[in-house]
């Protein structure tokens, strides 16, 4: 009886979740990002080169030792943003993505990567320009709400509670939906319970938690990047070993962008353009999370001289989350593995089986990168719903009850029922997302006049230093 009132509430979000995404999200999302666009002057297009160049384009060595005595460097708030976005997204929600909606679906993957940049750089802006100081550990921390309650005033701490409350509940099933996924890839292809596995992340999650900001920083610092560099390589070595086909690839994805995906054989059994909008945009959005207002929990702890010296690293976050995204993409469709009608995870193991002509060598290579990206994922997911906490209370044992939950949650998705259905965890995901982005939205919205006041100031200081 329980469980089936728990369907029925699940099946009502869902039937929400369904409706909001595609059209009516790219909608929102296009509309902020023009009017972001229009007032800040086209600041992701014209100073594209500049924020590469500032950002990725400096050594780890010049940038990630910067830090300031109140704050982590830029460039371990930009691995602990990516630990957050640069995730099982890239690898199974593309894939998923793809197996749903066709390879139309890569197109709107883009698009949403394109949207983003100027939505992540107001983001971290607002986020910077408005952080505080943590009394407990004297280092900056801040996010959404803080900057809907200063910058809006107390009149708008509703919508800010709103928020917290999504994110205190996506820190316990982001996590959930990382290991879900782990566990779904390692049982399809090894006999190991999938609930050992639920306890294993449980407890390395937690005693990285533990460390609170500086481990998390330090953590994320380290395996970001060389996982991130690993798994470009192995793609970037596919796309050369089909290089012939990818021409015929990018005009398939335009193709099928617009056009239903009916007439493909195989074990796909076809999509329409309806479906690559819905699952292009919301795997897009899920994956580079923009407009979601989670990157400021991570950039707002940066000890910066301007709020626009950081944002530009949230154009360089949504630039490497798309670059990861478009990587698996052609994975899947350059070796033709999106027709054997698997999905997730798995689906994109059977690419770089087929690639290298070894069962093995893709399970193990698509596990290992599962493995780790879904521990930082879910590590930074937990830490940004411990930050949402601490809009109402900053209190150790709220903030310890609230990483057992956490812990627990992990175990509970790596239940028989959650691992053969991977859908819930995502849908689950897909509805916190929905919630969180119309908040995040409606604040930029709002805030629009202090991004630009921001990025005019920046300008200025541009000119003159260079």
């Amino acid at each position: 009886m329980l469980i089936d009132a728990v369907m029925f509430v699940f099946n009502i979000l869902m039937w929400i979740a369904d409706r909001f995404w595609g059209l009516p999200m790219l909608l929102i999302t296009g509309f902020i990002a023009v009017v972001y666009t229009v007032m800040n002057r086209g600041f992701q297009f014209t100073h594209f080169g500049y924020a590469m160049k500032e950002t990725l384009g400096r050594t780890i060595k010049e940038r990630g030792s910067k830090t300031g005595e109140k704050g982590i460097s830029s460039f371990k708030a930009l691995c602990m943003a990516l630990s957050n976005t640069i995730g099982v997204g890239n690898i199974a929600g593309v894939s998923l993505a793809i197996a749903l909606g066709g390879p139309g679906a890569v197109f709107w993957i883009w698009i949403a990567g394109v949207l983003g940049m100027i939505i992540k750089y107001g983001e971290i802006v607002l986020g910077c320009k408005y952080h505080e100081i943590d009394p407990e550990t004297g280092m900056y921390y801040g996010g959404i709400m803080w900057y809907i309650e200063k910058g809006l005033g107390e009149n708008w701490k509703w919508l800010a509670a709103i928020y917290a409350v999504v994110y205190i509940l996506s820190g316990i099933n982001g996590p959930g939906v990382q290991v879900n996924t782990l566990a779904t890839s390692v049982t399809a292809y090894f006999d190991i319970p999938s609930m050992l596995i639920g306890i294993a992340f449980s407890i390395l999650i937690g005693a990285v938690l533990l460390g609170g900001l500086k481990r998390i920083s330090e953590f994320a610092g380290k395996v970001v990047p060389l996982m991130s560099t690993m798994y470009l390589f192995i793609t970037m070595a596919i796309v050369l070993i089909y290089i012939r086909q990818v021409p015929d690839t990018i005009l398939m994805i335009f193709r099928y962008a617009v056009s239903d995906c009916r007439a493909v054989t195989g074990g796909f059994g076809g999509a329409s353009a309806a479906m690559a909008i819905r699952y292009g945009i919301a795997r897009g959005f899920y994956s580079n999370g923009a407009g979601t207002g989670d990157s400021p929990f991570a950039h707002s702890s940066v000890d910066v001289g301007h709020p626009s010296e950081q944002g530009i690293w949230g154009i360089a976050e949504v630039a490497v989350d798309a670059l990861v995204c478009t990587g698996t993409a052609l994975m899947v469709l350059l070796t033709g593995a999106w027709q054997t009608g698997e999905s997730g995870a798995p689906l994109t193991a059977s690419a770089v089986s087929i690639a290298f002509h070894s069962d093995a060598f893709g399970n193990i290579f698509i596990i290992l990168m599962v493995l780790f990206f879904s521990l930082t994922t879910a590590i930074m997911s937990a830490y940004c719903g411990e930050i949402s906490l601490k809009f109402f209370t900053k209190k150790k044992p709220a903030i310890m009850a609230y990483r057992c939950i956490v812990c627990l949650y992990v175990i509970f998705c790596t239940n028989a029922v959650f691992v053969e259905r991977l859908d819930i965890v995502w849908r689950i995901a897909d509805f916190n997302t929905i919630i969180a982005m119309l908040v995040s939205i409606t604040s930029l919205f709002l805030l629009r006049k202090d991004v630009a006041e921001c990025t005019r100031g920046y300008k200025e200081i541009i000119k003159q230093t260079h």
